[in-house]
């Protein structure tokens, strides 16, 4: 797989936030007064595009100070120990997830992708469900929605846009590749997460951020909203992605589980 050619420009949500991301592997940048945030890291052959990013949009790589993530899975967490090593950033996984990032298990998805998993690192904060986290003038609420991985995090935190303050939200992990029966078998995993899913579905269905981040970039109609920008209007402050979003999964992971 050519990896560059999944590249992506930075994108701006609001004032302080940013998909600096490929079109394949996530990353968001969160400017606060604690410095540089990344939510997830992309993967590993990525990590050059977000280094690049940061420089386009005036940031040094060197403030980054924390690094959030969404789940453990390779395209999520591949930049990570790079980063981590470069900068001594702390990190943050769900505590269901943190085996995972260790290399403790063989659940990064890597296998699956065939490549190695080179990129363990041990997380400084575990995440648990309910529990909020300041970062100088960012406040992150986390929930536990177990189901794509079992450390997946539904993540909150406020935002501002034009001297408006604003929620965005992203819900953490919705691939159903990870719940078919072959996958939960070949790992050993519990059928359970399946009902996890849509359990957690349902949890978090009427918190309905402003601004829907994506896990991935297609999960938020990022480049549908994108193509709306004109420099008047934020297309990207619409959270009317996000039960529409969800509605599909459920939808889509019922019916597999209905064929399994």
């Amino acid at each position: 797989m050519k990896y560059w050619d999944y590249y992506l420009e930075p994108t701006k949500y609001t004032d302080d936030c940013y998909h600096i991301g490929s079109k394949s592997a996530p990353c968001w940048l969160i400017k606060s007064t604690d410095g540089l945030i990344l939510l997830d890291t992309g993967l590993p052959q990525t990590a050059y595009q977000i280094m690049l990013n940061l420089k386009l949009l005036g940031c040094d790589y060197r403030d980054i100070k924390h690094i959030i993530h969404s789940h453990g899975h390779i395209d999520h967490i591949g930049g990570t120990s790079a980063l981590v090593q470069l900068t001594g950033a702390k990190t943050y996984i769900g505590r269901g997830d943190a085996d995972t990032v260790k290399g403790l298990n063989q659940l990064q998805w890597t296998n699956e992708f065939g490549m190695p998993f080179e990129e363990a690192f041990e997380p400084d904060v575990l995440i648990q469900n309910g529990d909020e986290i300041v970062i100088g003038d960012k406040k992150f609420t986390f929930y536990e929605t177990p189901g794509h991985t079992q450390g997946t995090l539904t993540i909150f935190f406020n935002v501002t846009e034009k001297g408006k303050k604003l929620i965005a939200g992203m819900f953490g992990g919705a691939g159903l590749n990870t719940m078919s029966k072959s996958y939960l078998d070949k790992y050993n995993l519990p059928y359970s997460l399946r009902e996890d899913f849509l359990n957690s579905i349902d949890r978090i269905y009427n918190m309905i951020p402003d601004v829907h981040l994506g896990n991935h970039p297609e999960n938020s109609n990022h480049f549908q909203k994108l193509a709306k920008a004109n420099g008047e209007n934020n297309p990207f402050i619409d959270g009317s992605t996000w039960q529409s979003f969800l509605d599909t999964q459920k939808a889509n992971a019922i019916e597999l589980f209905r064929k399994e």
